[in-house]
């Protein structure tokens, strides 16, 4: 076609030629850059600089194009040259130094998490930019686009973020906490969906005949002991007392990592007598088992149990649809005991700390049957003295 060839936003001038793009400059809006390179403008050379237009416009879509290739591509632009000095600091750079920080006072698995949080939403987008450079129009432009409707998934991504512009602010690689215009969603908290005690005895009836009779002792324990499935698959044989009927809980295990528990605290806890009689048969089945040294396996392949997600599969939900019951998570095993504590008339702050929980978070928790037993216990009480009162003037 000749010297006549047309290519979007490239301009042959006299001895350069004129690259024209959109671009926000790494900061909040965008604007219109028309940018010189000084090559002559043959034919080669104009296909050469459509060639780098689109390869910028294709870095920009993907929010790549940083301060650092402008200044690469263009290094005689009048715009660059107007710039304030840059720290240097990429955002990988400061992620990089807050996870070495982070990798040694989180949880692994929290770690890994927040790792992968962002690599995936943060650093593959931002990774070459200075952090400084980045506002918080640009990161709340790209929040929205990001189309979360989950508000805890959208708390989920951004907690890590924080974390790291808490450490960038820290070693003063910014100035300023873009995160905190941010606010959290609201997310509503699931209630409790305990079972009633007839539903958990037709559970374990269910269990007792179609499987194997480890499968009922762990579900026996998860209804009768209160712990948290990831606790119950962690507990070792060397944490229970059979002469005080007592257990230790010191660990849990959380996407196949053992970690310490959810609050941080050991607590033992008193194993009730259908926790402690299922137990005492598990023994039979894995208390010899010195390699292991953990009360529950797998029935199906005598290894110990590496996430909660057997349990729930091979037995729990097929369980539930067997017997027409709701189906439910995991967690409601230690919900009915609570409840049933609750409902037997047992003190609630002796039963959050059988649960491992602050008697505030239980009273919140569980208000609506502490209340609902109270309530009717008091009632019980006045009705009592206006029965006595009936019964003296019949007299």
């Amino acid at each position: 076609m000749g010297r006549n060839e047309q290519f979007e936003g490239v301009y042959a001038r006299e001895a350069s030629i004129l690259v024209s793009f959109q671009w926000n400059g790494g900061e909040g809006s965008s604007r219109r850059f028309r940018e010189r390179i000084a090559l002559l403008p043959t034919l080669p050379n104009l296909r050469a600089a459509a060639r780098l237009r689109d390869d910028i416009q294709a870095a920009i879509r993907l929010g790549r194009f940083t301060v650092e290739d402008f200044a690469k591509h263009f290094p005689d632009s009048k715009w660059l040259k107007q710039q304030p000095a840059r720290t240097g600091d990429t955002f990988k750079d400061v992620r990089q130094s807050w996870l070495r920080h982070a990798e040694m006072t989180l949880q692994a698995t929290t770690y890994r998490e927040y790792q992968r949080t962002l690599d995936r939403y943060f650093t593959s987008v931002w990774e070459d930019r200075d952090i400084a450079s980045i506002t918080f129009d640009e990161l709340s432009e790209y929040l929205a686009g990001l189309g979360i409707k989950s508000p805890k998934t959208f708390n989920n991504v951004l907690t890590p973020l924080r974390r790291l512009y808490a450490h960038a602010i820290l070693t003063k690689k910014v100035t300023e906490d873009i995160t905190e215009g941010v606010d959290s969603r609201k997310v509503q908290q699931a209630a409790p969906d305990p079972l009633s005690l007839d539903e958990i005895e037709a559970v374990l009836d269910h269990i007792a005949k179609k499987y194997p009779e480890p499968w009922l002792n762990y579900f026996e324990v998860a209804f009768f002991a209160g712990m948290r499935p990831s606790e119950q698959i962690a507990l070792q044989w060397k944490s229970i007392d059979f002469r005080s009927h007592k257990a230790r809980i010191e660990a849990a295990r959380v996407r196949s990592v053992d970690k310490g528990t959810k609050t941080h605290k050991v607590r033992d806890i008193d194993l009730q007598t259908r926790a402690f009689e299922a137990m005492t048969r598990q023994k039979k089945f894995t208390f010899m088992n010195a390699s292991s040294g953990y009360v529950f396996h797998n029935p199906h392949n005598d290894q110990r149990f590496f996430n909660t997600d057997p349990p729930l599969s091979i037995v729990w939900h097929p369980t539930l649809k067997a017997l027409g019951i709701r189906d439910r998570d995991a967690r409601q095993t230690r919900h009915s005991f609570a409840t049933m504590c609750l409902h037997a008339g047992m003190n609630p702050a002796y039963v959050a700390r059988q649960m491992g929980n602050s008697p505030r978070m239980f009273f919140d928790v569980y208000s609506r049957w502490i209340d609902g037993d109270a309530s009717q216990r008091e009632k019980a009480k006045l009705d009592a003295l206006l029965s006595q009162a009936s019964k003296k003037q019949a007299l």
